[in-house]
């Protein structure tokens, strides 16, 4: 079967023509191409009645852009009156349920609907992202508030940062609906279940991720599955899957069974909610699922071509949506590519792997473009995990729509069923975050343009070559495209493996403090101006502190302190006096060995220091304690406070001090609270809790190596972190910890697992 590409002409032209909307020149010398080929068209005579001409793919791709230009000409695009930062009272309303934050507030993405200026409102449609400082009540809709607005900039989902500077004022309710309603029951049939799967569940079932918090969230996009909890084509391709084999397994007829499907369809996107993304999504499910079940291989990719035109012709904005794009994308990977690689997947897997394995490659390699746009990255473990989480799907799909059905009419058998797909649904949450934590989870992909072209050429080359290798009738020519599309799979490995897997990219984002991933040990970074920083410890002897530093931009070390003589802290100072970065003064806790490391300076006990928006003072050790006790007794406890507009932010480190020696401390020198803490002793039960209880940290920090052999971090002392309300960042789970201090408070963000 050889497919129909020339709906791909008309596809490129609507999508270029919205994209990148030409000039008014342009736009007559278009028309006057099109009217000379069209000309041409009306007067060449060919032999076969119903031959094409050469210049047919072209003729469409200028039918397809003007017809874009057409509808929408001189379309101002909407914005706010100033390019930068701004505050206005705007209305808007969330578009996806918005998550929990840090304080008690929300954010989330939404819509802006307009704004005030100059005493009066204006109406204008923007995505943006909102943060409010209190929860919403149940069921408002459409918000009206003073806001902060900051330029988003490349963040690809989004125009602007909306931070509410007021109370927001409801304004419109959503009503109960028999879908909201179905929703509740469901969630109500979710106690009970494993965490991961309690939070899983409603999005991989009907999108709703607000059951997710920021570490599964984070766990999700990092291991290439977060499109599992979104409805997208591919949600809908399998729903519509499902009933097209259940109507066939009764005989219904063809053509029935594809009325009763695309009804089905309908069905499942008006209970989902009829957001533009799901109707997109629906339409392009849909074409998937004609394709692949109907045998009308040859038409579907014309029909996409036709039916995304369409959308773009409606709303030309849509050309530049990763969502819109992605859609289109995997559609057409499934399409395509499909049929091929499930013969060369047949060779090598059983058969029912076969075309989960070639649904999910063909997918991957059609949008890799546009994710390498939006993240600049990519996971060496996102194939992998999708094609393990693959048999999975239509078990949960298949059970969750029946439980969803039966949850308000027979809530036992409902909630049984959603007991045994909530297994399932934890082991997509256990897999996620096992990804995440492996070497060289997140690996670095060429910034900017040509990261993109690269992209954009892999993806072009493999499906140019799969689709000749297929549809050809030569022997030969299918040959040498598998030769072809094998170099192109050794060349993609030496890529990825070497030149990925082992280089660091520099770290850009304005981070204050880092945690480096160093292993079993301590290394933290407190930023000091553009490219100098303040050391705290140096980590073990193989833990790559100078790695971490390079990829953090640090080229000077203003301050060195050591906290004490351990291997786990001392040892990389080596490394790093080797590492040609410049290192300035060295300071040390009394106690300290002398002749281990000179020359050097000893802190005492109120002792300050001075840098860049930073200050520290020396809370311990007493040196009338030191003789005679334990190293890790002897650790700098150090307390820095960060100055960031009116508001100052204070961080608390007190290396290895143990219990004992940390309540004699207390006593003499009490603390009160500190917004970041980190971990005493890596979280060992040894180092108490007595100090976790008086900081009443709203982030604690975790600095231990994966798979430790000492059982840390202790859970009592995590469970008393978590009780006062912190925030838990371990290294062993996140990589290089990074916190952003502003006057909003602490962000954080990680780098992921380095490679050892």
């Amino acid at each position: 079967m050889r497919t129909d590409f020339r709906g791909l002409w008309l596809l490129a032209g609507a999508w270029l023509a919205a994209l990148l909307p030409p000039p008014g020149w342009a736009v007559l010398m278009l028309l006057a191409l099109f009217a000379g080929l069209f000309a041409l068209l009306l007067r060449v005579r060919h032999d076969a009645p119903h031959a094409a001409p050469w210049f047919t793919g072209p003729l469409v791709l200028l039918l397809a852009a003007l017809a874009v230009l057409g509808t929408h000409p001189g379309a101002a695009d909407c914005t706010l009156p100033d390019p930068g930062a701004q505050q206005r009272r705007i209305t808007a309303h969330f578009t996806d349920p918005p998550r929990p934050v840090d304080g008690g507030g929300v954010a989330g993405a939404a819509q802006l609907d307009g704004y005030q200026h100059q005493g009066q409102w204006r109406r204008c449609e923007l995505p943006i992202h909102l943060s409010l400082g209190g929860p919403l009540p149940g069921r408002a809709r459409d918000l009206t508030v003073i806001a902060s607005l900051q330029p988003a900039g490349d963040s690809g989902s989004f125009r602007w940062w909306a931070r509410a500077d007021s109370e927001p004022r409801v304004t419109s309710w959503q009503l109960p609906t028999p879908a909201s309603n179905l929703k509740e029951h469901f969630a109500a049939q979710l106690d009970g279940l494993p965490p991961d799967a309690r939070a899983l569940l409603p999005g991989m079932l009907y999108g709703d991720r607000s059951g997710q918090d920021e570490e599964l969230g984070e766990a999700m996009r990092g291991s290439g599955l977060s499109h599992l909890t979104a409805v997208s084509g591919s949600n809908i391709a399998l729903v519509g899957s499902m009933l097209m084999v259940l109507l066939r397994l009764f005989a219904v007829p063809r053509v029935l069974a594809g009325v009763l499907m695309a009804g089905g369809l309908g069905l499942f996107v008006a209970f989902v909610g009829p957001d533009p993304s799901v109707l997109r999504a629906g339409l392009m499910g849909a074409i998937a699922v004609f394709s692949l079940l109907s045998g009308r291989g040859q038409g579907s990719l014309g029909i996409l071509g036709l039916s995304a035109s369409v959308l773009l012709v409606l709303d030309p904005s849509l050309a530049a949506e990763p969502a819109f794009a992605l859609s289109v994308l995997a559609t057409a990977g499934i399409i395509m590519l499909t049929v091929p690689l499930s013969e060369l997947a047949a060779r090598f897997l059983p058969a029912p792997l076969a075309e989960p394995t070639a649904i999910c490659c063909a997918a991957q390699f059609t949008c890799l473009p546009v994710v390498i746009s939006l993240n600049a990255d990519f996971s060496l473990y996102s194939l992998p995990a999708n094609l393990l989480v693959a048999p999975l799907l239509p078990v949960i799909t298949g059970l969750g729509v029946a439980a969803l059905l039966l949850c308000t009419v027979l809530p036992g058998a409902a909630h049984a069923l959603a007991w045994l797909i909530g297994w399932p649904a934890e082991a997509v949450g256990q897999l996620a975050r096992l990804a995440v934590r492996l070497p060289g989870a997140s690996r670095p992909w060429p910034e900017g343009m040509p990261g993109i072209v690269v992209a954009a050429g892999i993806a072009a080359v493999f499906c140019v070559l799969l689709v000749a290798g297929s549809q050809t009738e030569r022997l030969r020519v299918r040959r040498i495209c598998l030769a072809l599309l094998g170099v192109l799979a050794v060349f993609l490995a030496a890529l990825v493996l070497p030149a990925t897997l082992f280089w660091k990219p520099a770290v850009d984002q304005p981070w204050s403090i880092a945690m480096c991933d160093v292993g079993q040990g301590d290394a933290l970074v407190i930023r000091d101006g553009e490219s100098a920083g303040w050391l705290i410890d140096a980590g073990p002897p193989d833990g790559g502190v100078a790695g971490c530093l390079r990829q953090l931009g640090i080229e000077s070390l203003t301050k060195v302190f050591i906290t004490h003589q351990d291997a786990d802290h001392f040892g990389g100072v080596p490394e790093l006096e080797s590492s040609g970065i410049d290192l300035g003064e060295r300071l040390v806790s009394a106690g300290f060995p002398e002749p281990l490391w000179q020359p050097h300076r000893a802190l005492l006990p109120g002792d300050t220091g001075q840098g860049q928006g930073v200050s520290y003072r020396v809370i311990g050790p007493d040196p009338a304690a030191v003789a005679g006790a334990e190293p890790n007794d002897i650790s700098l406890v150090l307390r820095f406070t960060f100055t960031r507009g009116d508001r100052q932010i204070d961080f608390l480190t007190a290396g290895d001090m143990e219990e004992q020696a940390m309540h004699r401390l207390l006593a003499a020198h009490p603390q009160g609270p500190a917004a970041i803490l980190k971990a005493s002793h890596h979280g060992a039960r040894n180092g108490g809790q007595e100090l976790v209880a008086a900081a009443r940290p709203r982030v604690f920090l975790v600095s231990v190596g994966a798979k430790n052999t000492y059982g840390h971090p202790n859970q009592g002392i995590l469970d008393t972190a978590q009780a006062q309300g912190a925030q838990v960042l371990r290294t062993d789970r996140l990589g290089t910890v990074l916190l952003t201090l502003d006057a909003d408070g602490v962000h954080a963000a990680s780098l992921g697992a380095p490679v050892r």
